[in-house]
């Protein structure tokens, strides 16, 4: 079995909107860099937030680092801490250092400067790990299998916080603009809002029949979309935490991960191999900026200066 890293230009995303616009073929795309072949399902991306850089995680457990450009690609690191499958990945704000966690229920810890392990935390939760977010230079939130949020002090590493209130897996999670709202959406249908400082749940919304898998923040902190299972785009307005305020239908399959382009527009991507360039409020599919042969997208993420676009696809 083959997984593909593939690397889009977001030049892409400026064709299918130009071309939307005018009715008519924009201008050609820019060249990529080659994709990178995997023996193993890919699971996770992350990209180094100022350097041309990027990781990947496998269903091994093993990671990879990659030096991305038109030039070639190469491997700067090769990590095999984990005994199980890595589902998250994410670099620390200064780049430093590379989060990693895994089905094993541990954190690992990756000094890019040193090219060496700088720690790994074992039993860091009582479940497989599947979701991660830096929230500043110094704290590090992780989500598991059975719904449980614990929120890290990376100078005394050590938990700070568990936030309990899901009932399944946690898929993801953002930070709003203020730095202090911590959200997140479960396999069990609900979005949660948390203050981040003082660990306090500040709502949950109205459980849906469906699993939420990804989310964004748009339209400037005051919307929330929430991707689905059931490849539904539900909408919340900020604040406004109980039921949805809108709905966009349209994805045929699950919406398995999202990446925010600008604050009215998002790139989704799909079991169904497609990825989709989509406007919110007014909802619209602008078009279709890249595809893995029809092979199930497990997650899109972009680069540091909104040049590239990564996907990974087994």
């Amino acid at each position: 079995v083959k997984s593909i890293v593939r690397v889009l230009p977001r030049q892409a995303e400026m064709q299918v909107e130009n071309e939307a616009a005018a009715g008519a073929g924009g201008d050609e795309v820019d060249e990529s860099p080659e994709d990178i072949v995997f023996d193993d399902h890919v699971m996770r991306l992350a990209f180094h937030p100022s350097a041309s850089v990027i990781a990947a995680s496998s269903v091994t457990g093993a990671v990879r680092v990659f030096e991305y450009g038109l030039s070639g690609n190469t491997q700067r690191a090769s990590l095999d801490h984990h005994s199980l499958s890595t589902r998250a990945l994410q670099f620390s704000a200064d780049g430093g250092t590379l989060f990693t966690g895994s089905v094993d229920a541990s954190i690992g810890a990756y000094d890019l400067n040193a090219g060496k392990l700088s720690g790994v935390l074992s039993n860091a939760h009582g479940c497989p790990i599947n979701a991660m977010l830096v929230l500043d230079q110094t704290t590090l939130a992780s989500g598991d299998e059975n719904g449980v949020i614990k929120v890290w002090d990376l100078r005394q590493q050590r938990c700070c916080q568990e936030l309990n209130e899901h009932e399944d897996f946690i898929s993801d999670m953002a930070l709003h603009s203020d730095g202090k709202t911590l959200l997140a959406t479960g396999g069990d249908g609900f979005l949660s809002v948390w203050n981040r400082k003082s660990g306090k749940l500040i709502a949950m919304s109205d459980q849906l029949d469906d699993e939420f898998l990804s989310l964004q923040i748009l339209k400037r902190g005051k919307k929330v979309v929430c991707g689905s299972q059931s490849g539904v785009l539900s909408i919340f307005s900020w604040g406004h935490w109980g039921d949805v305020s809108d709905r966009m239908p349209g994805h045929p399959q699950s919406v398995e991960s999202m990446v925010k382009i600008d604050e009215d527009t998002v790139c989704t991507c799909s079991e169904d191999g497609i990825i989709r360039i989509v406007a919110i409020q007014p909802n619209k599919l602008l078009g279709v900026i890249g595809e893995h042969d029809g092979n199930p997208v497990e997650h899109i993420e972009i680069d540091h200066a909104s040049k590239y676009m990564a996907s990974c696809s087994h």
